[in-house]
């Protein structure tokens, strides 16, 4: 347990894979689609301090590029179809894979710079 503010440690899983905050687990981590709040409503974390970027980016693109491209051979060579139709299929199939997981992995990653205490320098990490 974390004895200094009263908040027992979280998996990175109940937490921020759900767009929870890393502390209490209680309110949103996020104000709109990708921008994480600056402060939590509820236990008042300060977020400001996250730094997780564009860290989960390469991650999606080859998960979901592994997706696309399978999902176009096997529309390709299983239905015998033109070169087209596996980019019509795959496309958007790629596009609401990129859109549902980015939030997710993001949040994964702020999450476990939470729970690591990882910064660049001590300024930049996390006080619990």
């Amino acid at each position: 347990m974390d004895t200094d503010q009263g908040y027992p440690p979280l998996s990175a899983w109940q937490t921020d894979f759900r767009g929870l905050c890393p502390r209490c687990g209680a309110a949103p981590l996020y104000d709109t689609f990708l921008h994480i709040r600056e402060e939590c409503p509820s236990c008042g974390l300060d977020l400001t301090k996250e730094d997780a970027g564009d860290g989960a980016v390469p991650f999606i693109i080859i998960l979901i590029s592994t997706v696309g491209v399978g999902l176009g051979v096997f529309v390709m060579f299983a239905f015998n179809t033109p070169v087209w139709t596996p980019i019509v299929v795959a496309c958007p199939v790629v596009a609401g894979l990129g859109l549902y997981l980015l939030p997710k992995v993001k949040g994964l990653l702020v999450a476990l710079q939470y729970l690591n205490r990882a910064g660049d320098i001590p300024e930049n990490t996390f006080d619990r």
